[in-house]
């Protein structure tokens, strides 16, 4: 228990007789601000069990740590009389009126604090507390630094002046935003207006300042490659899911309904498989056929066929595509011969497939299209990975360390994402097709515009890879 605070004098009046154990004479109940020395000594009374004035006792002093964190820091610390310098543990010795003294200084964390008395000879022991208050404002503090909000959704802001420690003050901070992406409320209400990206400054009446930067993205659902599967999660980083059932994927994208994933179970030896999101994978083509690889699968624009990369022995690999329930497999566009055809990518009318090949320029895999009725090719790019159409066929888009777009009769080349970033292979475009969502060098998933190369960085999305975005 705390002891009560008793008046003090001049001088310690002697007090032979008292109640049994410690009795706090002075020097608690002090509330001040971090760091501070109260001019008064913590002084204590010790008597024995018949209430005899207990000289020659050693009495310690601890300060209590604060709460919260692996390494508390101690409340209150205490120092004898004679060695000003304070720390977490003090000693000293009952004089014949049974009474010892410490110095006390405040700690750096406000809040509740305190020091406990212990007599290790009788077994007695108390707590002497304290209240340490904030110091002096120094800086404007708003959490998180950088975050994301969906389109329409909101989020409260955490914004305070802060002492020197990082100590929260109660004074009143203004919250302004300067971006037509986002508003905020005068209680700290951010709300997503439009897909961008907007600063919030929060601000004291003496103008000490600091910046939240909130990434506004549509509200949509991806699916993306994990270390240990397949994960779906919203665009804001909400509504994570694993995929039941899938310990290993490498490539994934969504049928037209978006009810059903396809993926290929790794990047070299690999089969098919399909999700229903809810229950067990299953393989997507019959054990049976002659096919010994298949990879990288994508939907048709209207999901009724699975393109992918398939090898049969003997044979480098060649584009293949199945109908969505695992029947009518066959091989489409000329034979592969001596070279890789890969990767393919159809278009959402079903006509043509963008692939890439070994056919033109080896080593580096080209940039090819397929006219599907005809069989007839055109090379486009000369080096390419990971071809995707944009929605109404207008594009498509591949990785060459940064993120491309070209025309589909190869005009209009250009580079999309700023220059000396490097991106992953495998993108998806949003539904729009104003969007591209890819990972980035920052090793988290990124939202570029088509337009201009705004890029939205999302730092939750950490540990994704390949993304495809539900249609």
């Amino acid at each position: 228990m705390i002891g009560v605070l008793a008046s003090t004098t001049c001088h310690d009046p002697v007090a032979p007789t008292g109640p049994p154990g410690i009795t706090i004479v002075a020097g608690a109940g002090v509330a001040d601000s971090i760091d501070a020395r109260p001019a008064q000594a913590l002084l204590v009374e010790v008597h024995t069990a018949e209430g005899a004035t207990a000289g020659g006792s050693v009495v310690r002093f601890s300060g209590l740590p604060t709460s919260g964190g692996p390494f508390p820091q101690t409340s209150v610390r205490v120092g004898r009389i004679d060695a000003q310098p304070t720390q977490s543990f003090a000693v000293d010795t009952t004089d014949g009126h049974g009474r010892a003294r410490v110095l006390v200084a405040l700690g750096a964390v406000a809040g509740q604090g305190g020091v406990e008395i212990t007599v290790p000879e009788f077994g007695f022991s108390d707590t002497a507390g304290y209240v340490i208050h904030p110091g002096n404002g120094v800086r404007v503090v708003s959490l998180p630094e950088d975050t994301v909000v969906a389109v329409s959704h909101s989020f409260a802001l955490s914004a305070s002046l802060r002492d020197r420690y990082g100590n929260a003050r109660q004074d009143p901070v203004i919250f302004e935003g300067d971006s037509a992406s986002a508003t905020v409320s005068p209680s700290g209400t951010v709300t997503g207006a439009a897909i961008g990206r907007a600063r919030i400054r929060v601000h004291d009446t003496s103008g000490r300042a600091d910046t939240t930067w909130v990434a506004v993205v549509p509200q949509a659902t991806i699916a993306a490659i994990t270390p240990t599967g397949i994960a779906i999660v919203d665009l804001d980083g909400s509504n994570y899911r694993a995929i039941p059932g899938v310990a290993a994927a490498a490539w994934v994208d969504w049928n037209a309904a978006g009810d059903t994933l396809v993926f290929s179970s790794s990047d070299y030896d690999s089969w098919l498989y399909v999700s229903t999101l809810t229950g067990p994978p299953r393989r997507l083509i019959a054990d049976s056929t002659a096919l010994l690889s298949e990879y990288r699968p994508q939907y048709s624009g209207d999901g009724q066929w699975i393109y992918f990369g398939g090898r049969a022995f003997g044979q480098s690999q060649a584009i293949w595509r199945v109908r969505s329930d695992g029947s009518s497999l066959e091989r489409i566009g000329p034979a592969s011969g001596s070279y890789d055809d890969a990767q393919p990518a159809p278009s959402s009318d079903g006509l043509r497939s963008a692939f890439l090949s070994t056919r033109c320029c080896y080593p580096n895999l080209g940039l090819f299209v397929l006219d599907i009725q005809t069989g007839l090719v055109d090379s486009l790019v000369a080096a390419a990975l990971t071809p995707r159409w944009s929605p109404g066929d207008s594009l498509i888009g591949f990785v060459m360390n940064g993120i491309w777009v070209t025309r589909p009769d190869g005009q209009g080349l250009r580079l999309v994402t700023a220059i000396g970033r490097p991106y992953d292979q495998g993108f998806d475009w949003s539904p729009s097709g104003e969007w591209i969502i890819a990972r980035g060098p920052s090793e988290y998933l990124e939202l570029i515009r088509v337009a201009d190369g705004l890029t939205l960085l999302l730092p939750h999305l950490r540990n994704l890879a390949r993304p495809a975005w539900r249609p």
